[in-house]
């Protein structure tokens, strides 16, 4: 079982219901999410999954088919592309750095033309914030609304960059994350949809993997015994909600809120989703200030350290971005 078997199934039973029946525009609509998800994962260079279904049941080219009989487009993959950024070897601790970030907003000029940024915005308001909660932004993904939230001088607020780069960083494995994704896809697999049931199974599998990378789950625990509230929230763009459900499986405190999800979870998480337009995912990860101005450096005594981009033109985008959420 895992990410592959699971896809594969999924994808397949899809197929043979879509090309078996007259489709409505909401399963039309539905045909172009799966295939953005696709076209998501080629985008960040994660080719597996589709060259296997491709090559074993023309996965990708029926799904195009579709549309094409149908009169329609896949969603393009439309965020702004940057070159190569370059960062600066100086450390900044998080939270500083972010501090400086919003201050530098607050007195910049410009504006964002990036539409999405309206949504974001809401995104960040439809949280909400009570007294008795911790939230935790979980950065890159999450900076926006951080920095909505800390403009509004909201003092249970976290920021912690919770990366692939970090998870390899303190493990010393690459491709961690693809470790604690896995037992989400054995739970969608085994037939768990409703969330209890996703989460309860979920909680035992990635406990198991935590047990076995003890470095991981020191630090995961120091961080989480940081937060004395009753209760714990974590925000995050969304897909999968790994790394909230790692949270999860460590403190029975942890809550989660995401931007979107991937088609599949749309029902196991639908308290936990703001939308279900799956297709602007990659548009809210790939802002300016999210992407490309900040890059995990280390991780030391309970703080985040990161290099910032050298690159002017990114931190004046970031800059117009972070300004319409303060």
């Amino acid at each position: 079982m895992g990410f592959l078997s699971f896809n594969e199934r999924y994808y397949e039973r899809k197929l043979k219901d879509f090309e078996n029946r007259d489709l409505s525009e909401d399963d039309i609509y539905e045909v172009k999410q799966l295939l953005k998800v696709l076209d998501d994962l080629a985008d960040e260079g994660y080719t597996n999954l589709n060259n296997h279904m491709e090559a074993d049941f023309s996965c990708l080219t029926r799904l195009r088919g579709i549309l094409l009989n149908y009169g329609e487009k896949p969603f393009p993959v439309d965020h702004d592309r940057v070159p190569d950024t370059t960062y600066g070897r100086e450390e900044y601790g998080l939270e500083g750095i972010l501090n400086k970030l919003s201050k530098a907003s607050f007195e910049y000029c410009g504006t964002s033309d990036n539409p999405l940024l309206v949504e974001m915005r809401k995104y960040s308001e439809w949280i909400e914030y009570g007294e008795d909660t911790a939230y935790i932004f979980l950065l890159r993904d999450a900076l926006l609304p951080y920095m909505f939230f800390n403009s509004r001088k909201r003092s249970n607020i976290y920021p912690w960059l919770i990366s692939r780069r970090f998870l390899e960083d303190i493990t010393k494995t690459e491709n961690m994350d693809d470790d604690i994704r896995l037992p989400l896809y054995e739970a969608l697999e085994e037939g768990y949809t409703a969330f209890d049931d996703f989460s309860g199974y979920c909680k035992k599998r990635i406990a198991s993997v935590l047990d076995e990378r003890a470095e991981l789950k020191a630090v995961l625990l120091e961080l989480l015994g940081s937060i004395k509230h009753d209760k714990i929230m974590v925000i995050e763009s969304g897909y999968m909600g790994t790394v909230p459900m790692m949270l999860k499986a460590l403190d029975d405190r942890v809550d989660f809120r995401v931007y979107t999800t991937a088609p599949f979870l749309y029902e196991t998480y639908k308290e936990k989703i703001f939308c279900r337009k799956y297709e602007d995912l990659r548009k809210f990860e790939t802002v300016y200030s999210q992407d490309h101005l900040l890059r995990y450096s280390s991780y030391c005594n309970g703080k985040f350290y990161v290099n910032e981009s050298l690159d002017n033109t990114v931190l004046d985008k970031a800059l117009a971005e972070i300004n319409a959420f303060i």
